[in-house]
């Protein structure tokens, strides 16, 4: 029995030397040094992307290149605020002059795309301004929460939330940048079509008066000169990039939101066919919960995001179905507005489908909890099932959907209904080319 007593109080001793340890080292990592910079948190997976947003005006926040997320701050008088307030300026007078140029122009459903793609170009630079303001409010509970559970209890998964990010956003930006290129090579040659099909002259066919066509909006203000191109190529380039950053920004927050519901899941299920005292199953339902608080405040934060993330996808989808149906008279033409639409189509369904294992990772629980014996079914085991069941985990736009695959399928849907009704509008409508 002395051997037996022995054996247990050494194990014992050992077992609350790992607690000390992992306990000092959370202490080490919530000072913001150098351990919490080798730790795969969610900060330190988007820091690189949001300093390279900060050239486009996106994500005012200060100091964010320091390694502890609790210097990063947003500042009313900062140089990131005021770059941001630049961009807001320039893009401002671009849409207002752009505006103005369509309404004389005439203002219809097809000219009205580079409107709308300003409009809400501005319009999410204000709704990132507004996330910026709360993200001390979520950066400090979303950090302290890694560092809980990148250390035992908690297993770290396979693959880090870092390779995961990496691997998304290189490769949504390839393609982005290929859809960009093709845009000016798709205009360029329904510009010299329409000179060739509607001028004698066709000594106009030259990249400057393409780019005075194309940058109309800025030639209105400024003399056609190489300052002026690349400024127009520059501010394209901006509200481009703010467009894919949205939908990328959305996809990162899930992939880290996703990832520790899944650690959390991996815990649950590591408990079956065991004896689990009540004072185990309380720890496990506070981690829980704080779980559910972090992506309820992350989506409170970040709905309007959502939201018209999910609106100009859908609007610009229908223009670019309705322009490969009516209007494509090149080759060229063809590989941009499928491309452009392929594209378009998949990073959508890329919001939807990461945003989704929110949800879904967040019920994997209940498969633990349904194989409890009776005997064992508690008092704190009920309440944990009824936390798990009680209120949907996810984000939403505004609440009044949530990034689902139902939800997925269901905008599908209604693209398609929409869709149908713009080809027989436009059925309607003269199909010859205008000289205009």
């Amino acid at each position: 029995m002395s051997k037996a007593a022995d054996s247990i109080l050494k194990h014992l001793k050992v077992q609350r030397q790992k607690q000390r340890a992992i306990l000092k080292m959370r202490w080490r990592c919530a000072q913001g040094g150098f351990e919490f910079e080798q730790l795969d948190t969610f900060y330190r997976a988007i820091r690189p992307y949001l300093c390279v947003a900060q050239f486009f005006g996106i994500m005012p926040l200060s100091n964010l290149l320091s390694r502890n997320p609790q210097d990063v701050k947003f500042k009313v008088r900062s140089i990131s605020l005021g770059v941001t307030g630049l961009f807001l300026l320039l893009g401002g007078i671009k849409t207002l002059v752009g505006a103005n140029v369509i309404f004389n122009a005439g203002l219809n459903a097809k000219n009205m795309v580079g409107l709308v793609f300003l409009i809400v170009g501005i319009i999410n630079w204000l709704n990132f301004v507004g996330f910026a303001r709360s993200w001390s409010h979520i950066m400090l509970p979303w950090s302290s929460l890694d560092i809980l559970m990148l250390f035992p209890p908690y297993k770290r998964c396979k693959r880090s939330l870092r390779s995961r990010v990496n691997l998304v956003v290189i490769t949504v930006f390839c393609f982005a940048i290929g859809d960009h290129v093709l845009y000016y090579a798709s205009g360029y040659r329904s510009y010299s079509m329409h000179i060739k099909q509607c001028q004698t002259n066709h000594s106009r066919i030259t990249f400057e008066h393409y780019f005075e066509k194309e940058f109309s909006d800025i030639m209105f203000l400024l003399p056609y000169n190489m300052f002026s191109v690349c400024y127009g190529f520059w501010l394209n380039g901006s509200f481009t990039f703010l467009w894919n950053f949205t939908d990328i920004f959305i996809v990162i927050t899930s992939i880290g939101l996703a990832q520790r519901f899944q650690q959390f899941a991996d815990r649950v299920l590591a408990l079956e066919g065991r004896h689990v005292p009540d004072a185990l199953w309380y720890d496990i339902r506070r981690d829980h919960i704080r779980l559910c608080e972090l992506t309820s405040l992350v989506d409170d934060s970040m709905s309007n995001i959502v939201f018209v993330s999910c609106a100009n996808n859908v609007y610009v989808i229908c223009n670019q179905a309705l322009a490969i149906f009516t209007k494509l008279r090149t080759p060229i033409n063809y590989v941009y507005f499928w491309y452009s639409l392929i594209f378009l189509l998949a990073r959508t369904s890329l919001v939807f489908m990461t945003a989704s294992k929110i949800h879904d990772t967040s019920l994997l629980p209940l498969k633990s909890l349904y194989l409890v014996p009776n005997g064992h079914w508690t008092q704190e085991v009920q309440r944990f099932a009824n936390q798990l069941t009680s209120e949907f985990v996810g984000l939403s736009g505004y609440r009044l959907y949530y990034l689902t695959r139902k939800s997925l399928f269901g905008m599908l849907a209604t693209l398609v209904t929409y869709e149908l009704m713009l080809l027989q509008m436009d059925a309607k409508s003269p199909k010859d080319l205008r000289c205009t």
